[in-house]
């Protein structure tokens, strides 16, 4: 700092070398220690321009702009100064004139508008696990605006696979994986305050009424809720498929077989990268259908099906295709719950995957799920589409 000729500049007078403010606030500079002798003048001015002058002969002079906004204690030099705007950010400096060698101090003054009216959006919502990409950007109003992303707990940074612009308000997430569903936060900060959302959470599925088995014609009401900030708007699903249902309720009139499946409901709003999924509800209506599939990589030279131990022939009901790699069983009925197993061969080995179907029972993870089985030389599957 360059002191005026005559001046001396008063180590402590301000308490501070800067200060922060808020928009439509008030700070206080306050002279800690004062000259013991009364002022006859005091002077605060402002990068370079005339705050207030009291003293001397006249009344106080007032620069423009601080009218009804300042108030100058008389007897030690502080000033409020009331109702902050951004251009009052400067450097302030004091000038003490009393009896012996005047004072001056200064203190830079920082004035911030608050971070509010956050909003985070998603060019794509519609993803595919290593295919998609997708970029969140992160919006607020405020003044000096930092940005951090998080998933869950962890903190994003720069990598191979992430990119962060726009002065990390905007994050890409470059061939997206079923471990980048969230919930994703934006925590936007300055020197006064931050501000955070987040996506929807604790989302629950209840089935009224809730039984077992429905039989056609029956009606059904499923509700969902979640914890989310802003509201979460809802979609539904049945088997992984979203249906053009929205919102919180959906009810289901006079069900028919074809409407058996996982209904699950999907919560989302405008912070999260994609849809936060329920746990699944299983629906199983009798008369309804299941494909079996049964594959191997490498060389088959043999397939059986059989089920409970006996060999499973083809009916009415029950489909074989040419090769014996899918059987099909429509419509479903009682004797169908078991244990189905497909038997493997070729020259160098032999393998059994078995699946216990009980189409008529309702159960965590769905009604059908998925069996895999990983084995040397082949690698086979049976499975069910749910």
């Amino acid at each position: 700092m360059l002191v005026s000729p005559g001046l001396c500049y008063g180590k402590g007078l301000l308490p501070a070398d800067s200060m922060v403010g808020e928009v439509s606030h008030n700070v206080t500079f306050t002279i800690v220690n004062p000259p013991s002798t009364p002022f006859r003048v005091v002077a605060w001015t402002t990068n370079g321009t005339n705050v207030i002058t009291s003293g001397g002969s006249g009344a106080d002079d007032i620069g423009t702009g601080y009218v009804g906004r300042i108030t100058l204690n008389s007897t030690t030099g502080s000033l409020e100064l009331r109702n902050l705007v951004l251009s009052d950010t400067g450097e302030y400096v004091v000038t003490i004139l009393a009896v012996g060698q005047p004072k001056e101090g200064t203190a830079t003054l920082r004035v911030y508008a608050p971070v509010s009216k956050m909003t985070i959006t998603a060019n794509n919502i519609d993803l595919v696990e290593f295919n998609s990409s997708v970029s969140l950007s992160c919006s607020s109003s405020g003044t000096s605006l930092s940005y951090r992303w998080l998933n869950g707990s962890s903190e994003f940074t720069a990598s191979d696979g992430v990119q962060l612009d726009d002065g990390n308000s905007t994050l890409t997430i470059v061939r997206v994986t079923r471990y980048d569903q969230g919930p994703f936060w934006c925590i936007v900060s300055n020197p006064i305050n931050s501000d955070n959302e987040n996506g929807p959470e604790n989302i629950t599925l209840k089935v009224t009424p809730l039984d077992v088995l429905y039989g056609s014609g029956s009606d059904l009401t499923l509700s969902c809720s979640s914890e989310s900030s802003p509201p979460a708007q809802f979609q539904w699903a049945l088997n992984g498929e979203l249906l053009s249902n929205q919102g919180p309720v959906l009810r289901l009139e006079k069900i028919q077989a074809n409407q058996s499946g996982r209904y699950s409901c999907w919560a989302h709003n405008t912070r999260t990268l994609r849809y936060q999924t329920s746990e699944p509800s299983d629906i199983t209506v009798l008369g309804g259908s299941v494909t079996l599939t049964c594959d191997a990589s490498g060389s088959i030279s043999n397939r059986d099906w059989r089920k409970d131990g006996q060999p499973l022939s083809p009916s009415e009901r029950i489909i074989f295709s040419e090769d014996n790699k899918t059987v099909s069983i429509s419509p479903l009925n009682l004797t169908d719950s078991g244990i189905f197993l497909c038997h493997l061969a070729n020259l160098l080995s032999n393998e059994n995957a078995s699946y216990n179907l009980t189409p008529l029972l309702r159960c965590p993870g769905g009604v059908f799920g998925i069996i895999v089985m990983l084995k040397d030389p082949a690698t086979f599957h049976l499975q069910c589409p749910c």
